[in-house]
């Protein structure tokens, strides 16, 4: 049986071959956030890193669960389970709700263990027009915690340290946008109404360069004729889920697109 332990930043390295391992965008800087402002953890076999999950608290009522990774060769022998039931006790023993994005497969899986669906959320990739650059700005977080339900500004702070990283913002609303192993994210996007989120999703696209990824939640299903209409096509859906409420936090109606399946 693997030895379950919690990842420091030594074993990033071993986290990102996971997660190159399964296709997906995240990078060293993503498993630092997690490390730092969360916990992650992982099972060993042999010193070589099988499976991870993470758990990262988004003030005191809530928190997110992700990064649920197993390596090819171990999958189907209750590694992820087994995490994933790490991740939900500990925010149960906080005081704290659980929620994640889980997959089409995943979803399944989450409402064995009691998780219930709030909202849908679709994938979206095309490619930045890379036409106008943005400055950083400091007012997303505000608007991040009102839209999200809680204080981000830890997370979005990170993001806007990395290199590449930009906050397109009009009043009322902004886009983020971060660099990942494989493609730009647009997102989180908040807007008080649908032309402003247009108008700022289109000004993300014409600020980013090459790939890029946008995952629009339900209530921002009015932006997909927009991203259809700028080259972009639909490839996977994700559905939000809760263990330990029933609504989403926030103001659900302000918040677009997420900051990723793996942020919220």
């Amino acid at each position: 049986m693997p030895q379950r332990i919690e990842l420091t930043p030594a074993n990033i390295p071993d986290a990102e071959k996971l997660s190159i391992e399964a296709g997906w965008n995240q990078t060293a800087a993503d498993w630092a956030v997690f490390i730092k402002y969360g916990k992650v953890f992982g099972l060993l076999t042999q010193d070589r890193l099988v499976a991870t999950a993470a758990v990262l608290p988004y003030g005191e009522e809530f928190g997110w669960i992700s990064m649920v990774i197993v390596t090819a060769a171990w999958r189907l022998r209750g590694l992820a389970r087994r995490l994933t039931g790490d991740c939900i006790e500990n925010l149960r023993s906080a005081g704290r709700a659980a929620l994640l994005d889980a997959t089409q497969d995943g979803a399944a899986v989450y409402a064995a263990l009691g998780f219930a669906p709030l909202c849908t959320m679709q994938r979206w990739t095309g490619t930045g027009r890379g036409n106008a650059p943005v400055p950083r700005h400091d007012e997303p977080a505000r608007l991040d915690a009102e839209a999200f339900g809680a204080d981000r500004g830890f997370l979005l702070g990170n993001f806007l340290s990395r290199p590449g990283a930009a906050a397109v913002t009009r009043p009322g609303g902004f886009a983020l946008l971060r660099p990942g192993r494989l493609a730009t994210q647009i997102g989180p996007i908040v807007a008080p109404d649908a032309d402003r989120a247009r108008d700022l999703l289109d000004a993300a696209i014409d600020a980013a360069s090459g790939p890029v990824i946008v995952d629009i939640l339900q209530q921002g299903a009015t932006l997909a004729p927009r991203l259809e209409a700028a080259g972009f096509a639909h490839r996977r859906s994700f559905l939000r889920m809760a263990l330990g409420r029933d609504r989403l936090p926030g103001v659900p109606a302000r918040l677009l697109a997420a900051a990723g399946p793996e942020f919220g």
